[in-house]
Order: structure tokens, then C-alpha cells, then sequence
């Protein structure tokens, strides 16, 4: 048995050596997995990084308003604080205009000013406050994601102005109820009024009056944010791309697996006949493994080219490695037992691993479904250690997803030991009916 084991396995490195164009295919097996990896993370690097080329139409509709001499112009305020936010490219367009530039796709979002804005901010004074409103305008048909990032632009600059009027309207109501800060600023008016006759004088004066400014400041910053928020990330990540590393790195080293078996064969080369399917089972599998062990090397410069940040580079190789040689040993088990339907079977598995896995977004907002079955795939602990290995080890934790990563391939092994013997006539019986059809290119 295991000369038989050697000779499938010495057979596959001479056929691949003595035919360059054979050579030449396996090396693009090799690379392709990396290319799937980098190009995707690649791709979401920093997909915030280049939204100031996203139009976000202004207009401004506002009429100032003018109360005891003084004139209120709140659009201009809100076209200011809009025109503070760097990440858009802002567009001054009228609103007949703005409107159907958001309906016919050709920018992606708006913010109208309607002309009472100010008017209806100073109501408040009136004894009759009525709200004032700011429209917001997006087409969800051009893009999934760009209305959502506006969306969230437009928010904040509602807060923001929001803040500043309640900020505003306290600090005015404050000091006017605050007989201390009356006192100071009644004090302040009477000093500033007075000739200073010694330099005593004009100290105690100036310091009266900074005194009643930093109180006075005091309240609007306690007004504008009364709360403060203190952020601190453990394994703060540089860029969205190292986020999502993991997944794509993951996703490639399966994909990887697929096209191994879609283009390489799980039959001995010579002699198919002379040996039994236990025999093919082992002998092929080393051709399998050592590509996937190239993959994941190649894989791994082609991040470290990409200058992913890694924790631990010797651990990162060794996980990619175990990774590519655990899912190989999968997807080769599913189509030497089964033939092509075990890569269909694969296929599948994949599908449900892409949104199942907690690669991307957070598992409890996935459906029951993912939820059940995420522990029973193995890109759950292929995507975990591999976090573990880029953004810092927590070695419990890491060791039990070796473990459980491990269990899916020593079992696939484990069972087409017991069933590729028994299933291997069925397999051949099913691929020969299939060919029959001339519906399936199928490989002799």
C-alpha cells in the first residue's frame, strides 16, 4: 500500500515536471488564490478615504432675519458647518435643480434649507416655537453604500447645529436666571464704562472682565456638549483593509481548494486500475497539499507586499499554511469520494461560509440560519486565528480555534477512509450516467 501511495505521488511531480505548459498552469494555481486575496482587500483599503469625490448638493433657501438690530442667518450656519466637512465634494445648485439631479442618478444626496429656517429657530422667543426643519435627499437606487455614508454626514450636521442652538438659547436663559453671573456681567458693563484712574484699577477692571468671560464660556461649552465621550479600541486596526484581511485571506485559501479540484485530477495519472481507492486517496493528496502549502506562501508575501500589519509574521505564515491545508483537505476528500458532486457539495459550503462565518458583519444581525450553523463551518476558526495572528494573540482562545479548525479535516480524512471504498463504484456509476447526458464536461 504505501509503495503504491509513492508511486501516485512520484508520478504527479514527473507529469508536472516534464511538460512546461503543465508547469505553467500550476504556477498560475498557485498565484491565483493571492490575487483573489489582495485585490479584495486591496480594493476596501480605506473606502472613506475618497468620498470628497462624492457630489452633496447644497441649497440654501434661507431668509436671514433681523430682531432688535441684530441679524439671524441660521443657513448660513448649517452651509458653514457642511462646508467644514472636508469628505464631500459640496455643490451649490438651486432646488428644482438638486432635485432632479438626486432623481435621475446623477448625484447622490442633498441638503435643502427651506426659507424659513431661521424664522422658525427664533420662534423659540416668540412664545410659540414651532421646528424647524432641514430636508435631506438621497437615491438609494445609484449606490448601496453611498447614501448611508451621506445619510450620516447630514446627521451630524444636524446635531451639530442643534447643539449650537441649545447651546445658545441655555447660555442666554442660564446667565439671565444666575444672579452671580448677572452680578458679573451688570459689574463688567459699569466698570468698562468707568475711567480707570490708577493702574490698580484697570487690572482689577481686566480681570473682572476675563473672569466673567471664562464663566460665561464655561456654560456654552457645558450647553453645547454636556456630556463627553473618551475612546479607547483594543487592537485598533490602521485601515479598513487590515479589518477585513482576515475574511478575504480566508475566502481565497478555499477558493484556492476549488480550483485545485476543478483543474487537477483526484485519478492517478498511470495505471488507474492497478490501484485501490484508498490507495489514489493518499497517493493524490500529497500533489493537493503541496500546492496549497505554495498558495499560502504566496499568499502571504503578496500581503506582506500589501503591507498588512501583522502581530506575528512566523505565525501568521503557519496559520495560512494550516488554514490552505485544512480546507484542501476538505474540498479533496468531498470530490475524491464523491467526484463532481463533491464540488458542487463544496460550492455550497462555501455559499453559506461567506455570510456565515462572522467574516464581515457581526453574526446576531445575520439570520437564524448563519447563526446555527456557524460553528459547524470551518472558515469560523480559520477567520479567528487568523485575527488573532494579525491584530494580537490571545492564546486560549487561539488554541481552541486551532483545535476545533483541525476537527473538519482530520474528519473528512477520517471518512473517506471508511466510505471511499464502498462509494467509489456508486461515484463512477454516477459521473458515467452524467457524461452519457453530453450536458457535463466531465474529465475521463
Amino acid at each position: 500500500m504505501i509503495k503504491n501511495i509513492q508511486k501516485i505521488i512520484k508520478d504527479d511531480i514527473s507529469a508536472a515536471l516534464k511538460n512546461p505548459v503543465v508547469l505553467i498552469v500550476l504556477i498560475a494555481l498557485i498565484i491565483l488564490p493571492s490575487l483573489y486575496s489582495v485585490i479584495n482587500i486591496y480594493a476596501c483599503w480605506d473606502p472613506y478615504e475618497d468620498t470628497d469625490n462624492i457630489n452633496f448638493i447644497i441649497v440654501n433657501n434661507d431668509n436671514p432675519v433681523t430682531v432688535n438690530g441684530t441679524t439671524y442667518a441660521y443657513g448660513d450656519m448649517v452651509v458653514d458647518e457642511l462646508k467644514n466637512n472636508s469628505n464631500f465634494n459640496w455643490v451649490y445648485k438651486d432646488e428644482d435643480e438638486a432635485r432632479e439631479s438626486l432623481k435621475n442618478g446623477t448625484d447622490y444626496a442633498a441638503i435643502i434649507i427651506p426659507e424659513d429656517f431661521s424664522k422658525d429657530i427664533l420662534s423659540v422667543y416668540s412664545g410659540n416655537p414651532k421646528q424647524a426643519k432641514i430636508e435631506y435627499l438621497d437615491n438609494d437606487k445609484t449606490s448601496p453604500v453611498a447614501p448611508k455614508i451621506t445619510s450620516k454626514a447630514a446627521s451630524n450636521v444636524v446635531n451639530e447645529i442643534n447643539n449650537k442652538i441649545h447651546e445658545e438659547y441655555n447660555t442666554k436663559n442660564y446667565i439671565s436666571s444666575n444672579p452671580v453671573l448677572l452680578q458679573q456681567a451688570q459689574s463688567s458693563q459699569t466698570q468698562n464704562t468707568t475711567t480707570a484712574n490708577t493702574t490698580n484699577t484697570t487690572v482689577t477692571n481686566t480681570n473682572n472682565s476675563l473672569a466673567q468671560s471664562t464663566s460665561i464660556q464655561n456654560v456654552k461649552n457645558y450647553f453645547h456638549e454636556p456630556t463627553t465621550l473618551s475612546n479607547y479600541s483594543y487592537y485598533e486596526a490602521d485601515t479598513y483593509g487590515q479589518q477585513v484581511s482576515s475574511f478575504y485571506t480566508v475566502l481565497a485559501a478555499w477558493v484556492g481548494g476549488i480550483i485545485l479540484v476543478a483543474l487537477l485530477s483526484t485519478k492517478p495519472t498511470e495505471n488507474k486500475e492497478k490501484y485501490k481507492p484508498i490507495e489514489v486517496y493518499f497517493g493524490k493528496i500529497g500533489l493537493f497539499s503541496i500546492m496549497s502549502i505554495l498558495q499560502a506562501i504566496v499568499t502571504f508575501i503578496a500581503l506582506s507586499l500589501l503591507g498588512i500589519p501583522m502581530s506575528n509574521s512566523v505565525l501568521m505564515l503557519g496559520c495560512m499554511i494550516l488554514i490552505g491545508l485544512s480546507f484542501t483537505a476538505i474540498i479533496y476528500s468531498l470530490v475524491s469520494v464523491f467526484g463532481n458532486v463533491g464540488k458542487a457539495i463544496a460550492l455550497i459550503i462555501l455559499v453559506f461560509q461567506i455570510s456565515g462565518t462572522n467574516g464581515i458583519y457581526p453574526i446576531e444581525i445575520m439570520s437564524t440560519l448563519f447563526q446555527t450553523i456557524m460553528p459547524y463551518l470551518p472558515m469560523t476558526y480559520a477567520i479567528l486565528i487568523l485575527k488573532d495572528a494579525i491584530f494580537g494573540v490571545v492564546w486560549p482562545s487561539f488554541i481552541r480555534n486551532v483545535l476545533c479548525l483541525i476537527i473538519f479535516p482530520l474528519c473528512a480524512v477520517a471518512l473517506s477512509i471508511v466510505v471511499k471504498e464502498k462509494l467509489d463504484k456508486s461515484s463512477k456509476f454516477f459521473e458515467e450516467k452524467l457524461d452519457e447526458s453530453n450536458l457535463f464536461e466531465l474529465r475521463k
